[in-house]
């Protein structure tokens, strides 16, 4: 009897167990097979460093509809909302039988509907899926209501309830409601606002603040009559949320940083963008902007932007994509920081850097600052004339153009265009076959975007990292493109004050932070830029017309100086004791200071030099020389045709001979070494001459039927007279020293040699393409 009682026992606990699994299995298959609706689309919310909110859009139904999470609410809220609405929210699973019971039992008795048992869970499904109100669908509502507390928590069901509660017209949720009825976040509503948030969603239309303010207030009082008599707030507050007026508006939703803001959202899917951006320091950007543009304007310049990098985490703190994004007469919401412009000569410093990197320079060394020619290309300086030579230093601080180019020559045109690739200028890197050494004077494209962070790597020893807008975003790769020595040396360079575009502002602040900064005119005077940096942070600017109408007024110097440094007073005033530190590999040596090289026994005054350990130069000065002349300094003597008497040892300075041809040319006066005896049987073959032009291994465009020709020039040593040329291998003609003769060249490669009158000889090839 017992084992049957068993068996028994047995078999009924396999089939409930078996049942079990099956209804299981059938609730999953069923889940699987109607999966619980999607939660709504929220609008996008950009908020700034502190969390505070900068903007927000429209969902794409046209509904304000903010996304709320219960710490962004008052305790209050949620008190008076679960209260009114569903007591028992934290204890049933979805829906309470006992509410379903009792308006069941009233409604029929009744003969009407007069009760509801509706919870929030079940209200949160009608919300997302709304339909007609019948018993059938209250049955699927039940189902669902459970469905979605199985895939939800009660914190997430309550806070996608409090996001998508109708509160008249577009507005949903108490967030967006917070925002536009009061115009403050829902954790600052004091509880008279938020009872009367809390009433909206029963008739909005009837409810709603802007426009029945008066049943509204009726209806909140009500409820906190209500919860007076449940104790559920004391007594005095109840009072003191009674005697609170509502008052009859509806605010906008903040437009804080506009262009700032469409960027970053567009970076992102997320629904809430929290950025870096530094409110207080945009909001004085901003100011300063919209000044100094309107001081301006009378000049014919009605538009600027500027971009502030903190370049001790690489964050963008501040952004103003124009002076005025409402001014349509100034196409205000253009976005300044990402358009495309003509930068001047902006990217001079990286061709700099990059010389003091390869070594080849050091900033006391000198550069010919003469006419040049590279393929019909003849750079010239912003004031038309040329200084014969100048130091590296002084070439870079008085943005000298003829400098700048000749340093892009000798370094490389295409190892500098890898450097503009790693630097970010996209668009300079696309065009590098079509563009040529005019690049460095501003003859491509870039954004102040672009031109900003790429002087971030001068304040990052010389390493540039992508630019973090927000949290949201992701990545620390960084590269280096300059070694910390050269950045140091350039960055040291650009803090020079003695220079030509120093601002005129030093009656309008009392005192000016230390920065390292360069500026940028385009040509025809329609771009005017300055980008600055120090330790902490790296501003740039532009100021022009988006139309692209230049105005005679319109420089860097001019227009764009005088923005920074009001900014950078203004942001970051103490700054001058945080300056970059000296790398070890860089050091102090003397140099000579005619030259800038090693000094010689035969140099006159050492000055102080930069320069990088075992990558700068070693080149020792030669540029005064001790020669045995005659006694009338006539001719010169070598220790091969040195007289027995009738001479005398002299020092003379050994010019360039590109820089002898110059002074000859502009009359300018020196002390010339006389020339080599003639009759010397040692006639210096080994010094060739120098070959102005054509330029070696250049591609000249000739027009076919133009009678174009090329210029024949170089330039040798004092003692040369003349030189002898020949062209593709037949003599051609006769010139003096430095001097001009022009040949008609063949389509295809032309070989050009030039011989002088002691011997040596110069070969170069180029090539001319007819069109």
């Amino acid at each position: 009897m017992y084992n049957r009682l068993k068996n028994i026992v047995k078999t009924k606990i396999g089939k409930i167990t078996f049942l079990g699994f099956g209804l299981i299995i059938t609730l999953l298959l069923v889940d699987r097979l109607f999966p619980p609706p999607q939660p709504k689309e929220y609008s996008k919310v950009i908020l700034d460093r502190g969390g505070n909110m900068l903007t927000a859009y429209l969902t794409s139904d046209d509904k304000w509809r903010l996304e709320t999470k219960l710490d962004e609410i008052t305790p209050e809220m949620i008190a008076a909302i679960i209260e009114k609405e569903d007591s028992w929210f934290y204890w049933h699973f979805g829906f309470n039988p006992v509410s379903i019971a009792r308006a069941i039992y009233q409604n029929i008795t009744s003969g009407k509907r007069v009760s509801g048992a509706s919870t929030i869970t079940m209200q949160l499904v009608r919300l997302l899926e709304p339909a007609e109100r019948t018993y059938i669908n209250k049955a699927q509502e039940i189902m669902r209501a459970v469905q979605l507390e199985s895939h939800y928590s009660k914190d997430e069901i309550l806070e996608m309830y409090l996001s998508y509660l109708p509160m008249g017209g577009n507005i949903e949720g108490v967030k967006s409601a917070s925002r536009l009825y009061f115009n403050r976040p829902p954790g600052k509503l004091s509880l008279a606002q938020s009872v009367a948030l809390a009433v909206i969603p029963n008739n909005p239309n009837k409810y709603r603040i802007d426009e029945s303010v008066n049943n509204l207030k009726a209806y909140r009082n009500f409820w906190l009559n209500q919860y007076k008599t449940k104790q559920i707030f004391s007594d005095e507050i109840i009072e003191a949320a009674l005697e609170e007026d509502l008052l009859t508006k509806r605010f906008n939703i903040p437009k804080h940083a506009p262009h700032f803001c469409y960027e970053v959202g567009s970076r992102t899917n997320s629904k809430t963008v929290r950025t870096f951006l530094n409110s207080k320091i945009q909001t004085t950007a901003e100011k300063h902007l919209r000044n100094h543009i309107e001081s301006v304007r009378g000049k014919g310049i009605s538009n600027g932007a500027l971009l502030v990098i903190d370049n001790r985490t690489n964050e963008v703190v501040a952004y103003c994509g124009s002076a005025d994004f409402t001014d349509a007469s100034a196409s205000g919401q253009v976005n300044g920081v990402r358009t495309v412009r003509s930068p001047g000569s902006a990217l001079k410093p990286f061709v700099y850097a990059a010389s003091l990197d390869n070594g080849l320079f050091t900033p006391k060394m000198k550069l010919l600052d003469i006419p040049t020619d590279y393929a019909g290309y003849s750079p010239e300086n912003y004031d038309q004339t040329f200084n014969g030579e100048v130091s590296f230093h002084d070439a870079l601080v008085n943005s000298l153009n003829v400098p700048a180019v000749r340093l892009l020559r000798k370094i490389g045109y295409r190892n500098f265009m890898r450097s503009i690739s790693k630097l970010g200028f996209e668009q300079i890197w696309r065009q590098r076959e079509q563009m040529g050494l005019s690049v460095i004077l501003g003859g491509c494209g870039v954004t102040l975007e672009q031109l900003t962070r790429a002087y971030t790597s001068f304040a990052n020893g010389g390493k540039i990292l992508p630019l973090k807008y927000s949290k949201n975003e992701t990545g620390e790769s960084q590269i280096q493109i300059f070694s910390e020595a050269a950045s140091y040396i350039t960055s040291t360079i650009l803090s020079t004050n003695e220079r030509p575009d120093f601002p005129n502002i030093l009656s309008e602040v009392s005192k000016l932070p230390r920065i390292s900064w360069k500026t940028g005119t385009s040509y025809g005077k329609r771009d005017g830029w300055a980008v600055g940096f120090n330790k902490n942070y790296t501003i740039g600017v532009w100021v022009g017309n988006f139309d692209g109408k230049g105005s005679p007024y319109l420089s860097g110097k001019e227009v764009a100086v005088p923005l920074l440094f009001n900014l950078f007073n203004s942001i970051d005033y103490a700054s001058d004791d945080d300056w970059f530190e000296q790398p070890v590999d860089v050091d102090v040596r003397k140099v000579c200071d005619a030259t800038g090289l090693l000094p010689s026994e035969n140099c006159g005054n050492a000055i102080n030099d930069f320069y990088i350990m075992n990558i700068s130069h070693e080149k020792k000065c030669a540029l005064v020389r001790e020669v045995y002349v005659s006694l009338d300094h006539k001719s010169q003597y070598c220790v091969e045709c040195l007289p027995s008497n009738g001479y005398e040892k002299n020092q003379y300075k050994f010019y360039h001979p590109e820089l002898i041809n110059w002074y000859k040319s502009n009359n300018v006066s020196y002390a010339e070494p006389p020339a080599h005896n003639r009759y010397c049987s040692t006639l210096h073959r080994n010094e060739k001459p120098i070959i102005i032009s054509p330029t070696k291994e250049m591609e000249y465009l000739v027009e076919k039927g133009s009678g174009q020709k090329i210029l024949l020039q170089a330039s040798s040593s004092i003692d040369v007279s003349n030189h002898y040329w020949y062209v593709n291998n037949k003599y051609f003609g006769q010139t003096g020293n430095s001097g001009k003769l022009f040949f008609k060249p063949i389509e295809g490669k032309n070989e050009i040699v030039c011989k002088n009158d002691l011997g040596a000889e110069t070969h170069l090839q180029i090539i001319v393409k007819y069109f």
